[in-house]
């Protein structure tokens, strides 16, 4: 009886994959072809993504969710067959750099981008996506404090910034440039310029200046609008595309919350460029 059960638990399955059709290839990344774009969530990623996609293949993706395919992600990696052929990538990524976790493995990068952004804008925003697209219920102050702790995905902002940019015993095996989101919203033509540079793509003033304009933050939104699982009544993918949103608050406990990042924080935000508001919510010593 048993062998007879098991020789039709084996035709069973051989009947299911018969059926089944194969799964598509996945486009797969090379650290020694590829460069990556390393960004914390909610750093200006889509929007830098958007910008090198037309550098690097001299096309307009028509939404938010085509750029995947010219600056392919390594969380939802694309099928093979909708990224057009190149001899380089530039894949996005938002892990952090450690020995643990992440793709590529720890000493494979070769070539990495880092786009840094102020973390109390970046506060407000993934606060508002995350309670957007999840069951998590949690105020802004509430979200500080699981922020700063790491019980939010990926890490704490400190940590993935301190993994990539602190100082270390030994040279990075890796190239590494950085840009900041805030320089892209002052002076989005010069910095798209750079991005060229570093991207290996050799393109006049004129196309830069199309680029810009092709990537505002009014087209951005228009491609949002594109995509029907982005279209969120509550919440909008495509920010402002300002700095210094964080200003704006006005609740106590909102205020708060930035205090508690900052405090948290406060090092690596000097170290970044990025000073505190000076405010603080904890008692002062006795």
């Amino acid at each position: 009886m048993p062998l007879f059960t098991g020789k039709l638990a084996a035709l069973s399955r051989r009947h299911r994959q018969a059926k089944s059709p194969p799964l598509p290839e996945r486009f797969w990344p090379d650290p020694a072809r590829d460069i990556f774009l390393v960004t914390y969530p909610r750093s200006g990623t889509t929007w830098v993504s958007c910008i090198a996609a037309e550098l690097l293949f001299a096309i307009s993706p028509e939404n938010l969710l085509e750029i995947r395919s010219f600056v392919p992600d390594v969380h939802v990696l694309p099928e093979i067959s909708a990224v057009p052929v190149a001899n380089r990538y530039l894949v996005k990524s938002h892990f952090p750099l450690n020995s643990v976790h992440g793709f590529p493995p720890y000493g494979d990068y070769r070539r990495v981008i880092y786009l840094i952004r102020d973390p109390r804008d970046i506060l407000l925003s993934y606060h508002g996506y995350v309670r957007s697209l999840s069951n998590y219920s949690g105020d802004l102050k509430e979200f500080a404090m699981d922020w700063i702790a790491g019980r939010i995905w990926p890490c704490s902002w400190q940590e993935h910034v301190n993994s990539w940019l602190a100082p270390r015993l030994r040279t990075a095996p890796f190239e590494l440039t950085l840009f900041r989101y805030e320089d892209f919203v002052t002076d989005a033509i010069g910095q798209t310029e750079i991005l060229a540079k570093v991207l290996g793509v050799d393109v006049g003033r004129a196309r830069i200046e199309e680029i810009v304009t092709d990537t505002s933050p009014h087209s951005m939104r228009e491609r949002e609008t594109k995509v029907k699982d982005m279209t969120c009544p509550d919440f909008n993918f495509i920010g402002p595309a300002k700095a210094g949103n964080w200003k704006q608050l006005q609740s106590k406990d909102d205020r708060d919350a930035i205090a508690i990042l900052e405090e948290f924080a406060r090092d690596t935000m000097q170290q970044a460029g990025y000073e505190s508001s000076a405010r603080s919510i904890l008692p002062a010593a006795q």
